[in-house]
């Protein structure tokens, strides 16, 4: 029988057999191969997700490999594949507008329903992309991360040329630098972690700014000639984060809002229509899904680089324990099944 890891309570973990899946008309057979650990991830392990009840198996972001195809489409045993893990209704006010993504009843896999640190899983066909032949599957995790960060710069509009802030330096919001940094942006990074510092310095930020220095905004106006940021992205899912890209914001600037924080925010709505701010929120990602597949196969290196921790799945609960430690540096953190 195929194991999963389950987290059963608050910063605990198993590993349990569980009957091998069957898929179902229009569904596929999947033996994961790598699978990465978000920030939802690590929130859920430390009892930081009100919404997600336990037990549950966690995750979402994976690559794997065909073992039966039941959908009709064909994709013969051992085809590489990564997976969209949303599930959208199809019939809400969201989805009648085309945004499946911000769906009122998605279902996301590890969160509102089971996900996919297992060996084995089922996944609808048409969620099921097939990697591009010769590329290294295991690195196709990363998929729906990058997926998620074109849509949230996306969101933005133009920003070439730009003064752009990133307010949390995490895995998503390096992500979001790096995209930034290849359409020519001008960027800020914020963060209260000075390794996330660093990693933002290298990925192309012309400025980092320690999140507790009370300069930070006199910095920010220093650089950008006293106007404030075209954009700000609040990828840190704090309420302070929120308040600092509102604050830091040019007038008639945009903020992308991409956190789920959880804290009452002291925003002063008066700033908001003084400055005619453009505030959006980003969720999971749009039609993204083949774009981000496609840069990972034409620069795999670059990519690779946003990975510090490979554990094996015999190893998982280590590897989501590394997630609540501070004190060792790690960026991507990567469950590996066996071949």
């Amino acid at each position: 029988m195929p194991e999963k890891f389950t987290i059963t309570a608050k910063g605990k973990g198993i590993h349990e057999r569980e009957p091998a899946p069957e898929p179902a008309p229009g569904q596929i057979l999947c033996r994961s191969l790598s699978v990465g650990l978000c920030g939802t991830d690590r929130l859920i392990f430390a009892g930081g997700m009100p919404a997600v009840r336990y037990p549950i198996t966690p995750c979402h972001e994976v690559s794997a490999k065909v073992l039966r195809d039941n959908s009709g489409r064909g994709l013969a045993p051992g085809t590489p594949v990564c997976i969209d893990p949303y599930k959208n209704c199809g019939a809400c006010h969201a989805c009648r507008q085309g945004r499946a993504n911000c769906c009122k009843f998605n279902q996301t896999l590890g969160v509102q329903r089971d996900g996919i640190l297992r060996e084995q899983f089922v996944i609808d066909g048409e969620r099921v992309y097939a990697i591009p032949p010769g590329a290294d599957p295991r690195l196709f995790f990363l998929t729906e991360p990058l997926a998620l960060a074109l849509h949230i710069v996306e969101r933005a509009g133009p920003v070439e040329g730009r003064w752009c802030l990133v307010v949390g330096a995490g895995n998503v919001g390096k992500l979001v630098i790096r995209l930034l940094d290849g359409l020519g942006a001008s960027i800020i990074a914020c963060d209260v972690v000075r390794e996330n510092l660093a990693d933002a310095q290298n990925l192309g930020a012309r400025l980092v700014l320690d999140g507790n220095d009370p300069s930070a905004e006199s910095q920010v106006l220093e650089v950008t000639a006293g106007e404030g940021v075209s954009v700000a992205f609040e990828t840190a899912g704090q309420s302070r984060a929120l308040e600092t890209c509102i604050r830091f914001a040019a007038f008639a600037g945009r903020v992308i809002v991409v956190g789920h924080s959880k804290q009452p925010s002291s925003i002063l709505g008066s700033e908001i229509v003084f400055k005619e701010l453009d505030v959006l929120g980003s969720r999971n990602s749009q039609g993204q899904m083949p774009r981000a597949m496609a840069m990972l196969a034409e620069e795999p290196e670059k990519w690779a680089r946003m990975i510090s921790h490979r554990f094996p799945f015999t190893r998982a609960e280590d590897a989501f324990r590394l997630t609540q430690d501070d004190s060792e540096p790690h960026s991507k953190i990567v469950v590996d099944f066996p071949d």
